[in-house]
């Protein structure tokens, strides 16, 4: 069951792309900018991808590190994407604060699915590692970010070169 919501979710965020014309038609206020397409994609794939990843023992408390620290990756890509999307301009210092913010909601709405999940009797999860799953989301979100970040600046450098 978790597998297939891990599945489902990876689908639905890369045809995120998909949907971004409808916001336009139904919501003709909201300002859209072009965006990478390809963020959102990656995104879904990488979520799906981190379910088989071999496990990776930071610690004997965590057991889940790695695929938590893709989720920040997911999250960063996200951010990237929205970030494009809708023509946000933060600071060189503001940027990686809205970036934590942005990576801590989704670690958080993730535990709470792990909650849910639980509560529910649909997966048997261990919540002891809540600490280091939101640590990998954090540093799979600022690890994403300087990558990223570099791809997007050496892309702005080349194209005012161009120019």
């Amino acid at each position: 069951m978790f597998f297939l919501c891990i599945v489902l979710l990876g689908l639905c965020t890369a045809c995120i792309p998909l949907v971004v014309p409808l916001v336009r038609r139904y919501f003709p206020r909201v300002e859209l900018h072009r965006a990478s397409q390809w963020l959102p994609i990656l995104a879904g794939v990488l979520i799906i991808v981190s379910t088989q990843l071999p496990t990776v023992h930071v610690s004997n408390q965590t057991t889940t590190f790695q695929q938590h620290f893709v989720g920040g990756v997911y999250s960063a890509c996200l951010y990237f994407y929205a970030k494009q999307l809708f023509g946000w301009r933060f600071s060189n210092f503001m940027d990686p604060l809205v970036l934590f913010a942005w990576v801590s909601a989704f670690g958080v709405a993730n535990k709470m699915v792990e909650f849910a999940f639980l509560e529910l009797h649909l997966a048997h999860i261990d919540t002891a590692d809540a600490y280091w799953d939101l640590l990998a989301n954090t540093l799979g979100g600022f690890v994403s970010y300087c990558f990223l970040a570099g791809v997007f600046y050496r892309r702005k450098s080349k194209q005012k070169v161009q120019a």
